[in-house]
């Protein structure tokens, strides 16, 4: 039979003690900075969206992306030879309609749409993602609200922001300005392997899934799983399911158009 030596601590001490040292770990967890957030997200994001918890503070990321989109095209708009530009944006269109399109295609108009998409498409596609989240979250009886689905959207966006130091890269090293859309994001898929140039059928499809676009779809796998209190294997299945749809369609109208 053993005996505790004299010196140790009562038993119920020690559960005082682990309780205390349980609720102060949740207090620091809890506290954690916003900001801090943005950078712990990359390397630590099942720890940092349990920090997020109750508040979630969606408005963050979201400026941040935005700034970041906003402040990288404004750049390239600024940058680009312009008149290069508008000769690849049109090759694909028949002799006759090039012109017309040229006129049409101003920087300033170029500039309004993407602007115009950065500051209501992009809000709007997080809303859209957030009712989605919210409907199947009832559907599973889980306690996951319109506001939790809308941060989830913004926090696994947060990879977008190195659009900017990469696509900055590519601006500054390029010598006569003379650069597509696509080549502002090195880690495009398009970039990495298919190399298909402007107006090819497959490119936007392409230049649309990157390293961090995929980054941000393990995000929130993450983040549902964590905040909806699901398993891995359904917060999977919830938050790829509109991926692979998506995809799969827009892969198929562009393979019918490249055929």
């Amino acid at each position: 039979m053993l005996f505790w030596p004299s010196f140790s601590l009562p038993s119920f001490t020690f559960r005082e003690f682990i309780n205390h040292m349980e609720t102060t770990t949740s207090s620091q967890v809890q506290a954690a900075s916003p900001f801090s957030a943005v950078f712990s997200m990359f390397y630590e994001p099942t720890k940092t969206f349990n920090s997020l918890s109750p508040k979630r503070y969606g408005w963050l990321p979201l400026l941040l992306v935005m700034a970041s989109t906003l402040t990288l095209f404004i750049w390239y708009y600024s940058t680009v030879d312009f008149a290069w530009l508008q000769e690849q944006m049109v090759a694909s269109l028949p002799a006759p309609d090039r012109e017309a399109s040229k006129q049409f295609m101003t920087k300033g108009v170029l500039m309004g749409g993407t602007i115009f998409g950065v500051l209501v498409f992009m809000p709007v596609m997080m809303v859209i993602t957030a009712v989605y989240l919210l409907l199947v979250s009832k559907a599973l009886n889980k306690p996951f609200t319109f506001y939790d689905g809308f941060s989830l959207s913004a926090w696994s966006s947060i990879t977008a922001v190195l659009s900017l130091p990469l696509g900055a890269m590519q601006i500054l090293m390029s010598s006569n300005h003379q650069f597509s859309f696509s080549e502002l994001n090195p880690l495009s898929l398009n970039q990495l392997a298919f190399h298909h140039e402007m107006g090819h059928p497959l490119t936007s499809l392409l230049d649309s899934i990157s390293i961090p676009m995929v980054w941000g779809m393990v995000l929130m796998v993450i983040g549902y799983q964590v905040w909806a209190k699901v398993s891995r294997t359904t917060a999977l299945a919830v938050t790829l399911v509109p991926y692979g749809t998506i995809y799969g369609i827009w892969l198929a109208f562009a393979m019918s158009k490249a055929v």
